[in-house]
C-alpha cells in the first residue's frame, strides 16, 4: 500500500470534501500537483474513481465485502489490470474510508473512526490544472477554495436537464438524476453510483439515458432493442432518447446510435456538422451548423421532408405527421409533405422553447408563460392547465403531463389527460431542488 497516495487523497478530501471525487479531472489535476512523480499511482487511482468506486465503498457499510469483490472484478475487466494491482487500488480507497485491510473470518472490518492523518503534506498556495502532458495555466484555483457543486448552465442547456415520457426525470442541483412515475422496467432507478455528475437527461419510452460531464453516457430501463446500450459512448455533447432508439451527438458533430433500426433511424453515422439532435418514434432529426435540417427514419408518408427548412433551432415531434420546427427568430414552421395539422402556426412568435409528446405541442414564450399549440384531447381542462404559469425557464412534455421549471429553481407539473387512471406518480417533482 502506498501511504503517500493515501496522504495525498486525504489532503484533497479534507480540503474540498467528498464531492471532489465526483470530478475525476479535478482530482487528477490536484494529484499531479501534489505528487508529480507518482504518475502510475495517480492513473490507477483516477481509473478507480471513474468507476464511481469511491462512493460505492463509502456507502457499502455492512455489504462492504460484497461491494469490494464486485469492484475488484469491475476494475480488472474495465482497465485490464492484474488482480494484485486491483487489490492494491482497492486497499488504498478502503483505507481512506476507514476499513481495515486485514480479513478476520473472511469479513472486512471497518474501524469505528477513520484513521487520523499523519503530518500532512505542505500544501501549495495554488494549483495549476493541466491537459495531458502539457502543463499550462488554464486557470488558477486556490487550494482552500471549495469546489462549486452547482455548475453554471446556459439557456440552451436548461431544457436538457428535465425530460418526460410516461415518467419524469431531471438533473437536480448536485449533479444527480431523480426520476418518478411508472417504473415497470426500472426506468426510474437513477440513484445508482454511475448516475453521478450528469448534466443532461432524456426520457424515452420505458427507459432513461443521461449525459455525464466527462462526455460519457448512462442508461437504465427497458432494453429490448438495445436502446440504452450507451455505456461505452464517449466524447458526447448531447443525448436524445426516442421510443426504441437513442442518438448521441459527439463533440466533432458526428452521431452515434443504438436501438431499433427498422426504418433507418439509427443509420446516422455518416451525418456531419450536427449541433443538435432529436430522436422521435422511428425517426431522427439533426440540425446542422447552418440551420438546415437532416432527417432519417420512417418517411413512408413524406413526414420527414425537411429540405425547405432553414435557420432552425429545434424540432418537436408529436407523432407521425405532427412535427414542428422552432426557428432561431422564435417563429414556427411545419415539417412534412402533408398538412396534418389544421392550426395556423405562422402567426405565433417569441417562442423560446418548443416541446411535444404524442397528441400535443406546448410552447414556452419569452415572457415565461406556457401555452398549448395543438392537441387532440377535449378542449376543457388542457388549456387551463398552464394558464397561471409564470417565470418558467424550461418545460418538458410527457405523454400525459407537462413539467415546468421556474426561475426560482422549483418544478411544477400538471396532469393533462382526461383519463385520471394514467396518473401514476409522474408529477411528483415539486420537491426536487434544481
Amino acid at each position: 500500500m502506498n501511504e503517500q497516495i493515501i496522504e495525498i487523497l486525504n489532503v484533497i478530501r479534507e480540503t474540498y470534501g467528498d464531492g471532489v471525487f465526483y470530478n475525476v479531472t479535478t482530482v487528477k489535476n490536484l494529484m499531479n500537483d501534489l505528487a508529480p512523480k507518482l504518475k502510475k499511482e495517480r492513473i490507477q487511482a483516477a481509473n478507480f474513481l471513474e468507476m464511481g468506486g469511491f462512493f460505492q465503498l463509502k456507502y457499502a457499510e455492512k455489504n462492504y465485502a460484497v461491494v469490494r469483490q464486485k469492484l475488484t472484478k469491475q476494475y480488472v475487466d474495465t482497465f485490464a489490470v492484474d488482480l494484485n494491482t486491483a487489490n492494491w487500488v482497492l486497499n488504498i480507497f478502503s483505507k481512506l474510508m476507514g476499513y481495515e485491510i486485514t480479513i478476520q473470518g473472511g469479513v472486512y472490518i471497518r474501524e469505528e473512526e477513520p484513521p487520523k492523518m499523519k503530518e500532512s503534506l505542505v500544501r501549495p498556495p495554488q494549483v495549476r490544472p493541466y491537459i495531458g502532458n502539457e502543463r499550462r495555466p488554464l486557470m488558477t484555483v486556490p487550494l482552500q477554495q471549495k469546489i462549486k457543486s452547482k455548475p453554471a448552465y446556459s439557456n440552451k442547456d436548461l431544457a436538457r436537464r428535465i425530460s418526460a415520457d410516461e415518467h419524469s426525470a431531471a438533473v437536480v442541483k448536485d449533479g444527480m438524476v431523480k426520476a418518478t412515475g411508472p417504473n415497470s422496467d426500472g426506468q426510474c432507478h437513477t440513484t445508482t453510483f454511475d448516475w453521478r455528475n450528469v448534466i443532461a437527461v432524456s426520457a424515452g419510452a420505458f427507459f432513461t439515458v443521461g449525459l455525464k460531464d466527462d462526455g460519457t453516457a448512462v442508461g437504465i430501463g427497458r432494453n429490448d432493442f438495445r436502446q440504452r446500450d450507451v455505456a461505452f459512448w464517449t466524447n458526447l455533447q448531447q443525448i436524445s432518447a426516442g421510443v426504441r432508439h437513442t442518438i448521441g451527438l459527439r463533440n466533432d458533430g458526428s452521431l452515434i446510435a443504438c436501438g431499433q433500426n427498422k426504418y433507418g433511424e439509427c443509420t446516422v453515422g455518416h451525418w456531419r456538422n450536427i449541433i443538435h439532435v432529436v430522436a422521435g418514434n422511428a425517426c431522427t432529426f439533426g440540425i446542422k451548423k447552418d440551420g438546415r435540417v437532416i432527417a432519417g427514419g420512417d418517411n413512408k408518408n413524406g413526414d420527414l421532408q425537411v429540405s425547405h427548412l432553414s435557420d432552425v433551432a429545434d424540432i418537436a415531434y408529436a407523432g407521425h405527421g405532427k412535427i414542428l420546427a422552432l426557428k432561431k427568430d422564435g417563429t414556427l414552421a411545419r415539417v412534412g409533405k402533408e398538412n396534418r395539422m389544421s392550426k395556423n402556426f405562422s402567426r405565433i412568435k417569441n417562442v423560446r422553447q418548443l416541446a411535444a409528446a404524442p397528441d400535443y405541442f406546448a410552447a414556452l414564450f419569452d415572457d415565461g408563460t406556457v401555452k398549448f399549440l395543438a392537441h387532440s384531447w377535449p378542449q376543457s381542462g388542457i388549456e387551463a392547465a398552464t394558464a397561471d404559469w409564470r417565470d418558467i425557464i424550461a418545460i418538458a412534455a410527457g405523454r400525459y403531463h407537462i413539467i415546468g421549471w421556474k426561475s426560482d429553481g422549483s418544478l411544477i407539473a400538471e396532469f393533462l389527460h382526461p383519463d385520471l387512471s394514467r396518473n401514476r406518480g409522474q408529477m411528483n417533482v415539486t420537491r426536487w431542488e434544481m
